[in-house]
């Protein structure tokens, strides 16, 4: 439809953009069509059970429900939570649930049980990410139908994520023992925090898509390694977190030519902005809400490549007087390709290092639950030793 109607076609120039032929950026748009359709197959072909806490009690600001407390064994992954005063639940690391009564006698009586490993809940973050995800890649694809200024683009990634927050009542209001002199609280300052986080991990994410199957690759390393971490620690968790992984993969098999190059198509700033979007907010949702042991410090590992090319490219260009957003050729895949490395070669190096990258923070995770700051100076120490490696780099290219 968009080669026919001449509709969200790049075409080729002799500056940045390398690819032989126009192509759609309409890949975006497939990956959030896969999303929406394979989910209405997962509520209506599959056996699953859903329970929806979507409440104008859950806004920011509104009374939360504090009816629950939980309290978790880590080492045996058991969940205990109070359902009411006379009332509570165990849930077991397979999925079982039990809900006990208290008697007038002081004793806990069985009242029910069931598996709940199937079931989903529909809360007003996991409503409002769709929802929100869905409005900013409707607002970016102006962007990449006239181009929008680079002021534009951040305000309008800054309301959605404002939105998100005002809808939800989540963001991070903690950074953990970053470092090493005990918890750090943000307070009502953790909302302007997230939203620089998020905003700033879009535009890495945007910025990164410079080669084919990278963002979204980049993505995938980072909502796989979400998913093996939530299993692991054996937390109730956003089940529907397989959906944008089997879209993300769908879309490959064309951004990467795997079903011929006629049939080729790109991101987009749309799909690169949803993208970014879903993974800065799915790394905030489960470092900031869910009782899962998931440091905060330890997103920063799952998304090291956009974080180290984004903060570097932009301090490079604030340092020589450029617009820190305006598009140009000094990216880690741009100074690889200008050493010869062919654009597979680049692929496969920065997937695999992105993958290694997340195992490392996993470990981090699991062997320092309580010091939380050696992940974080380790994690600087790797950012230090990336920017004089690049600026080496680029001195001898």
């Amino acid at each position: 439809m968009a080669k026919k109607n001449n509709f969200l076609i790049d075409r080729p120039d002799k500056h940045r953009k390398f690819h032989k032929n126009p192509t759609p950026l309409t890949g975006g748009i497939g990956i959030t069509f896969g999303i929406i359709f394979s989910g209405i197959f997962l509520f209506f072909l599959a056996d699953a059970s859903y329970t929806s806490e979507v409440s104008a009690d859950n806004f920011l600001g509104q009374e939360q429900k504090e009816s629950h407390e939980v309290k978790i064994n880590n080492e045996k992954g058991i969940i205990v939570e109070r359902i009411d005063d006379e009332s509570f639940s165990i849930t077991l690391p397979d999925g079982d649930k039990s809900i006990y009564k208290i008697s007038d006698s002081g004793e806990s009586v069985l009242i029910s049980t069931g598996n709940n490993s199937n079931d989903l809940i529909i809360s007003n973050f996991s409503f409002g990410l769709v929802l929100f995800t869905i409005l900013l890649q409707f607002l970016m694809t102006f962007d990449d139908l006239r181009g929008l200024k680079a002021v534009t683009r951040l305000f309008i990634q800054a309301g959605c994520t404002s939105g998100l927050i005002f809808f939800s009542g989540v963001y991070i209001q903690s950074l953990g023992n970053l470092l090493g002199l005990g918890e750090i609280y943000l307070g009502f300052w953790g909302i302007p925090f997230t939203i620089f986080c998020v905003v700033g991990m879009i535009n890495a994410f945007n910025m990164i898509d410079g080669l084919n199957g990278l963002c979204a690759s980049l993505c995938l390393v980072c909502f796989t390694g979400i998913i093996y971490m939530i299993n692991a620690d054996t937390v109730p968790s956003l089940f529907p977190l397989i959906l944008p992984v089997g879209a993300i993969t769908g879309f490959l098999m064309y951004n990467l030519g795997v079903l011929g190059n006629q049939r080729t198509v790109f991101l987009g700033d749309n799909g690169s902005n949803a993208l970014g979007f879903m993974c800065a907010w799915i790394l905030v949702y489960f470092s900031s809400v869910e009782n899962s042991n998931f440091a905060p410090v330890t997103a920063l590992w799952f998304v090291a490549i956009p974080f180290f090319d984004a903060v570097s490219v932009m301090a490079s260009r604030v340092i020589k007087g450029i617009m820190p957003l305006r598009p140009g050729r000094d990216h880690l895949h741009h100074k690889l390709l200008d050493m010869g490395i062919s654009a597979n070669g680049i692929y496969m190096l920065l997937i695999f290092i992105s993958a290694l990258f997340a195992a490392v923070g996993y470990i981090f995770n699991h062997s320092f639950p309580g010091s939380h700051y050696i992940s974080f100076y380790a994690f600087m120490i790797l950012w230090l030793c990336y920017y004089f490696l690049t600026r080496y780099i680029s001195k001898n290219v």
